[in-house]
């Protein structure tokens, strides 16, 4: 039975490796996300060069080039990578349902399965909360200024500076303004980045809760069938605790979403 036992923990660790193996490294996610960035960079810096080098041939083709190669890169993370995760996750959960429920490999998957999840609501939402931070900064910096400059362009507009084009900006920029405000008011991108802060940060604090709560002495000194048992429990609890704050979120936007198609069926209406 000891030799079965230790066979299944030996097998089920060189099938894990295997998967490590086989997996994308974070290294290799790195130095491709890396020149995706350079990519970037360079056909931005080209851009610049190309408006004031209008007739340099060879700076459009660099345009073309770096921005060919950002779009080829950043197709290629979004996919590869994606794939390599999806396929890793796979044969975990193959592993995991060929252990024996109750011994520790299978205890010790289940518990790395529920960390990865908890880890992967965290950075979608880390995400989200980014991404609403920055569109909501970068909203209302760019109203400032547009609605600053304004008087100044109005002021530029009574000397007579020759440029026919100067004329049209004291009505451009104004209503550049007032469509940046039109759009920051729309999406309600502070309420979304303060929600998914929230949600961050509990989950977080419930991942340490549940890091710290199955390490702790008292639960390794126990007897092997009481220490599993309550290992099992304190993952089932974890998981359970973790749905419910994403499911909170989700329903949440979904009482969003039909609020706002109950007022646009007034409306016509």
């Amino acid at each position: 039975m000891t030799d079965t036992v230790s066979s299944q923990v030996t097998n089920a660790e060189e099938q894990a490796n295997q998967v490590k193996k086989s997996s994308p490294q974070s290294g290799d996610r790195r130095f491709f996300k890396v020149l995706e960035y350079l990519a970037l960079d360079g056909f931005l810096a080209s851009l610049v060069l190309t408006f004031f080098f209008l007739d340099n041939k060879i700076l459009i083709t660099l345009d073309a080039a770096f921005l060919a190669s950002f779009v080829f890169l950043a197709l290629f993370n979004g996919q590869y990578f994606s794939y390599g995760d999806r396929i890793r996750k796979d044969e975990k959960n193959a592993i995991l349902l060929e252990q024996t429920p109750g011994t520790k490999q299978r205890i010790k998957l289940e518990r790395d399965n529920a960390l990865n999840y908890c880890q992967q609501l965290i950075d979608d939402y880390s995400k989200t909360r980014k991404n609403a931070r920055n569109f909501y900064y970068i909203l209302q910096l760019a109203t400032i200024i547009f609605s600053g400059v304004t008087p100044v362009l109005v002021l530029v507009d009574k000397l007579d500076i020759g440029a026919e084009w100067i004329n049209w900006l004291p009505v451009i920029f104004p209503a550049v303004a007032s469509i940046l405000a039109s759009v920051g008011t729309s999406f309600p991108l502070e309420n979304q980045w303060k929600t998914a802060n929230n949600i961050v940060e509990n989950l977080e604090a419930e991942q340490q809760k549940f890091i710290l709560g199955i390490t702790q002495d008292n639960v390794l000194d126990l007897p092997d069938k009481t220490s599993e048992t309550r290992q099992k429990r304190a993952i089932v609890n974890f998981v359970n605790k973790v749905n419910e704050i994403h499911l909170q979120q989700v329903q949440a936007q979904a009482q969003i979403e039909e609020a706002k198609e109950e007022e646009l069926e007034e409306e016509e209406s």
